[in-house]
């Protein structure tokens, strides 16, 4: 009895699924080497290059999904719950809450839309706020940092020139007019 050593027609997989074929390929592979004293090496090596050649240009036909960012409505979201109180906390699972984003996904589309962590983002504001008030009041350092969201002056400082290059007070005494 000769075993069959042609590849079976294979179905588009256009209309069935890619697994499903390297599926019914690996199949026949097994069917040709169940009988061990008529296993046909050749003819499995075959069937197993086959799926192997569907499966490898399924997996290069998907494109990879750029990852996307916030909607508008959500960049404005960001800009109006992070930014309308500096001085108080503010998590990312309450940013992602309030954009109807898990934080995961949030955390990623931020970046994406921002070019940074929600925490380095917000980080920066409160430095640039800080900036604003430093030119345009007389406050106190101390004031500020506080306003800012700050623990301390000390932490205000070292954060600032962290930022700036620069100290708070130095940033002030050049930019007085």
């Amino acid at each position: 009895m000769r075993i069959d050593t042609s590849l079976p027609s294979v179905p588009s997989t256009d209309r069935i699924s890619p697994v499903s074929v390297v599926q019914q390929l690996l199949r026949q592979a097994l069917r040709q080497i169940a009988d061990v004293d008529r296993a046909d090496r050749a003819a499995c090596a075959r069937y197993i290059a086959e799926a192997l050649r569907i499966h490898q240009q399924a997996t290069t036909q998907r494109a990879p999904r750029a990852p996307t960012g916030l909607a508008e409505w959500q960049v404005r979201t960001v800009e109006q719950v992070a930014l309308a109180r500096l001085d108080l906390g503010l998590s990312i699972t309450e940013l992602a809450a309030a954009c109807q984003l898990s934080r995961g996904y949030f955390s990623r589309a931020f970046k994406v839309t921002f070019g940074e962590s929600p925490h380095r983002w917000r980080h920066r504001k409160r430095i640039e706020h800080a900036c604003r008030r430093l030119v345009d009041t007389t406050d106190t350092l101390a004031g500020i940092a506080m306003d800012c969201g700050f623990n301390d002056q000390a932490h205000f400082t070292r954060a600032f020139k962290a930022l700036m290059g620069t100290t708070p007070h130095l940033y002030r005494k050049s930019r007085a007019g």
